[in-house]
């Protein structure tokens, strides 16, 4: 860059100071937190094939027979029961931590959060052992079991290795297929996916076929004496025999987290997801079991273990009477190599990517396929051990294998430690899918997962390890110490870096490329003027922006303002209708303190305390009748969102003629009102903030708002301290409301600018102040003791800002469908207006993420979230803090009356329908009143 664009010599190398920080801040930002690099493309269906596929592999055709041998029919079943109990409370930490961290690593991500670097090496670099033993196993046992098909198979004898021919025929096909799987797994994640797909259905539909032919050719005299094991026929030996060697068999399930980044469903039911699939593996592995012995007498299973050894093919041979069906389950297993196979080639080359992402083992592991995105250097070394490991024969490989397990089951004890570790340390981070019973589920994973490990390492156990096994695991752990140690020394500081992954909605604000981030500054500096210079030229040419705010209300905050109301009500009038509700000794004496108030400045004040929850129309009328009848000059309300509504339209109402539901439903119109002065003792409906007032009209339940500049009040007084007296249940709901006000302004199609400011403060306010505040009040109730609310005065002022912030907002942007649903629950069934919210809110935002994603995002990180995706699931969270997680049905509202409220709704709330951010249909209403049910 010429310095003559800066005027003097010197003025480069200023500016470059200046300019330094920000951008060296950036590369430290980048290295922390970044954009996902995958594309999301798998679909349910897609991780629960690959998940499945991997789990059911092609055990259930070579070793159902030993399994019969060692626990019998229904000892096997049950075994396979027992062990998937096992396993399943592994899955379940599984599940809870890949919803809470959804990011590609699974095992190195969760392990890292919870157990710090090192504890993330170890676990990572297990599950790598683990997956990389299987996939070269599988290149071993795919030419093995075409040698069942056809025996002349076998041509070309090369060598022997540890008492195993190696063939030139054997050797050929187990490294063409490692070509195949590696190649289409860099093809992409969905490539692999649809192979996984079409190989899992053809598997379960073969084993389908074996169960429902047993049912019709078997018999339950071939049960007997095979019920359990023949060695007597004790049950829980027979039982445990099988249980202790099924871990293996269910290893699969943990592919999902790894390839966390690359699925497009909602974490949730991620979660519910791995969990189906760990069930039906079980349910897979034990019909089998079932069917092979319903078909097949002991002798016959006697006869085909001194044989072939496939007695699942033998059974289905019985049971169709033929034996070309037995090559036909025969080839169901070797698509169960396949698929065990390319699952965990899927699943180890993402555990070494986010290693690589760390600094754990060389950085060209981290590399992406340009076009395809996928690890391919990871995948690439992957498949090459799959190429080369037929040459070391089957028997070698039994040995790498039986390593690569206690790697799987070390990791699984890890990733069960950091569950509790970090339900622990993180008691509040967003889980979208959540478990119950965390301790006990959390204990029994630890403690299984470790009995699996110590069945490798004690001597003479059934899983026990060989000699030349520990040789493998201990070389394992050599190469992993020098990548440790050698990526230690190379990458400094940034060794063990967790990468954060940032959702899609943020993925602009961190769009700057590693080319910008090499740049020198001279070079940046440039860049910088002339990207300046070019937006310069875009705002010019770009549509101005065009919105009408207006809101003339005088907001007077502050706590110890109550005795200040009649100073600010004396230019107003000089006689005062007092509105309230039927009154607790706590409150009448705030009123008597307001009545104080206006007297010292010579007001007079004319009680109405006739005001009740979800006020009624004819109440505000009765309301304004007294303040003719009395001459009142002004209207003061004192108490919460309903007082202060009913205030607003007997203000109205006592200069405007005719019936208020013309006015509301806009058939009459008027422009005047008494003088208001509203004074809120509740922190949520914001109504001190808006021209806003919502009736219920008790002949027709239409509860609908009178809208009008006319009812924005004058002065409204807000003193903290005066809410500080309201029951922990009243804090929480109308809280709740607040919340809802600001969220539904945010997103509505009216919002602007200014609106989205203060929405956005208001949510943040409320979600980092309101749980607390709720369980410090909550406590003291519970103790039996008066709450003192002065420790925790910088919190009410939050959230008694935050709601005064909410009624502004909807007063421009307007409230959506979530407040629209709730007016005819409470008007048909008077609910308290924040529990119904509570109800319906979740249920409504989970229907309209899809119109404006990049706001609920927000939302979502603001609640404790990640993305869109789980902002209904971070709404729900945030009611549970508050106690106020609930149902429609919960709160009395019934099946009948859903139609009637659909309709109510799209009568009364049209205009918050058409602002929500997705329109929906009366029908599409009714089904979300069902979902709230």
């Amino acid at each position: 860059m010429s310095t003559k664009v800066l005027g003097t010599q010197a003025e480069p190398a200023a500016f470059s100071a200046f300019l330094r920080p920000p951008l060296q801040m950036g590369r430290e930002f980048m290295e922390m937190k970044k954009a996902s690099s995958f594309d999301r493309v798998l679909s349910s269906w897609d991780i629960m094939m690959i998940a499945f596929g991997a789990m059911i592999g092609w055990g259930w055709v070579v070793s159902s027979g030993d399994w019969i041998e060692k626990g019998g029919i229904i000892g096997g079943a049950l075994g396979f029961a027992v062990g998937g109990a096992m396993v399943f409370l592994v899955g379940l930490t599984y599940a809870e931590l890949t919803g809470m961290m959804p990011q590609c690593g699974g095992e190195h991500v969760f392990s890292h959060r919870a157990l710090g670097p090192l504890g993330s090496f170890a676990c990572t670099w297990a599950i790598v052992l683990g997956y990389a033993s299987v996939a070269c196993f599988e290149a071993c046992a795919l030419p093995t079991i075409i040698t069942y098909l056809w025996p002349d198979f076998l041509q070309g004898y090369l060598y022997t290795v540890a008492g195993f021919d190696v063939y030139a025929s054997w050797l050929a096909v187990g490294s063409t297929l490692a070509l195949f799987i590696a190649y289409v797994n860099i093809r992409g994640v969905k490539t692999a996916a649809f192979l996984q797909t079409v190989l899992t259905v053809i598997i379960g539909g073969i084993g389908l076929l074996l169960v429902a032919a047993s049912a019709f050719t078997g018999s339950e005299a071939n049960f007997a004496g095979q019920f359990f094991a023949a060695d007597g026929g004790d049950m829980l030996h027979s039982v445990m025999a099988v249980a202790l060697v099924t871990p293996f068999f269910f290893i699969g399930f943990d592919v999902i987290p790894q390839a966390a980044e690359e699925i497009n469903v909602p974490l949730r039911k991620i979660g519910r997801i791995l969990i189906l699939s760990v069930v039906l593996a079980v349910a897979f592995y034990a019909a089998v079991i079932l069917a092979v012995g319903y078909v097949m007498p002991p002798e016959a299973i006697a006869a085909s273990m001194g044989g072939s050894g496939l007695v699942t093919a033998d059974a289905m041979a019985r049971a169709f009477g033929s034996s070309s069906m037995a090559k036909v389950l025969i080839i169901g297993g070797m698509c169960g190599i396949v698929t065990s196979w390319n699952a965990f080639l899927m699943g180890g080359s993402r555990a070494m990517y986010s290693m690589a992402e760390s600094y754990m083992i060389p950085r060209c592991f981290a590399k992406l396929h340009p076009r395809y995105k996928t690890p391919v250097n990871a995948l690439l070394l992957i498949g090459a051990l799959t190429f080369i490991a037929p040459l070391f024969g089957r028997k070698m490989l039994v040995w790498v294998v039986d390593a690569g397990n206690f790697g799987c089951c070390l990791a699984y004890c890890m990733v069960a430690v950091s569950f509790l570790v970090l339900r622990k340390r993180e008691p509040e981070a967003l889980r979208p899918y959540r478990v119950t019973h965390y301790r006990l589920v959390g204990l029994l994973a630890c403690l299984m997962s470790a009995f699996m490990v110590g069945m490798y390492i004690v001597p003479g156990s059934v899983a026990a390890l060989a000699w030349q096994e520990w040789i493998m695991v201990a070389g394992w752990i050599v190469l992993g110490v020098v990548f440790g140690v050698a990526c230690k020394l190379r990458y400094g500081e940034k060794f063990g870096t967790l990468v954060e992954i940032i959702p899609e909605e943020d993925a602009a604000a961190l769009s700057v490329s590693k080319e910008e981030l090499s740049l020198t500054v001279e070079q940046a500096v440039d860049r910088a003027i002339r990207e300046t210079m070019d937006a310069a030229a875009a705002r010019q040419s770009a549509p101005p922006l065009d919105f009408s705010y207006f809101l003339p209300v005088n907001i007077v905050f502050g706590c110890g303002k109550t005795d200040e109301i009649g100073r600010y009500a004396a230019a107003y009038g000089r006689k005062a209708l007092l509105v309230t509700g039927h009154s607790s000794p706590r409150k009448a004496v705030l009123h008597r303190r307001v009545a104080e108030s206006l007297a010292r400045e010579g007001i007079e004040s004319v009680l109405f305390d006739r005001v009740t929850p979800n006020p009624l129309t004819t109440t505000a009328e009765e309301g304004a009748l007294l303040a003719r009848a009395e001459g009142c000059d002004m209207v003061v309300a004192v108490g919460g969102g309903s007082i202060m509504d009913c205030a607003k339209a007997i203000a109205f109402l006592a200069i405007n003629d005719g019936d208020i539901n013309a006015y509301i439903f806009g058939e009459s119109t008027g422009d005047k009102a008494l003088p208001l002065i509203l004074f809120p003792t509740t922190c949520g409906t914001g109504s001190e903030g808006n021209g806003f007032a919502v009736l219920t009209n008790p002949e027709t339940g239409d509860k609908k708002s009178l809208r009008t500049a006319a009812i924005i009040a004058k002065v409204s007084v807000i003193d903290p301290e005066c809410m500080m007296t309201m029951p922990a249940k009243v804090l929480a709901s109308v809280g709740f409301d607040a919340l809802c006000h600001s969220i539904e302004a945010y997103t509505s199609k009216r919002a602007q600018p200014l609106t989205d400011a203060l929405s956005l403060y208001a949510i943040d306010l409320l979600a980092e102040n309101l749980p607390g505040l709720y369980r410090q009040v909550k406590t003291a109730e519970d103790a039996g003791t008066a709450y003192e609310g002065a420790k925790d005065r910088q919190a009410w002022e939050r959230i008694a800002m935050a709601s005064t912030i909410g009624g502004m907002v909807i007063n421009t942007a307007g409230v959506t469908l979530g407040h629209g649903m709730e007016h005819p629950a409470s008007g048909k069934r008077n609910l308290v207006h924040g529990e119904g919210l509570a109800a319906l809110e979740p249920v409504v935002v989970a229907a309209s993420i899809k119109g404006a994603r990049g706001k609920f995002g927000r939302i979502s990180r603001l609640l404790g979230g990640f993305s869109a995706d789980d902002c209904a699931e971070a709404l729900t969270r945030f009611l549970e803090k508050l106690d106020m997680r609930c149902s429609l049905g919960d709160l009395g509202v019934q099946q009948k009356d859903i139609a009637w409220m659909a309709g109510n709704c799209m009568k009364v709330s049209a205009g918050n329908i058409a602002n929500n951010p997705v329109q929906f249909s009366q029908d599409e209403v009714e089904e979300l009143y069902r979902l709230a049910m």
